[in-house]
């Protein structure tokens, strides 16, 4: 989630350079943390959950007869 939230932020920065905007480091790292958390609630709204790297993750348990 994060990689694909930096992706499309450099994506977003790599036009406006091209457009000639100018932003300052700090603005950058501001937008790029600002991305990520909006990008997460948009999905979380549609239903995803999103969990840190590393977290334990649920196991399906698959009754075999």
């Amino acid at each position: 989630m994060k990689i694909a939230s930096m992706r499309a932020y450099a994506g977003i920065m790599a036009i406006a350079a091209a457009n000639g905007w100018n932003y300052t480091p700090e603005s950058i790292e501001s937008g790029s943390r600002r991305h990520f958390e909006e990008m997460s609630l948009q999905l979380i709204a549609v239903g995803y959950e999103i969990v840190p790297v590393g977290a334990a993750r649920p196991q399906c348990v698959v009754a075999r007869n």
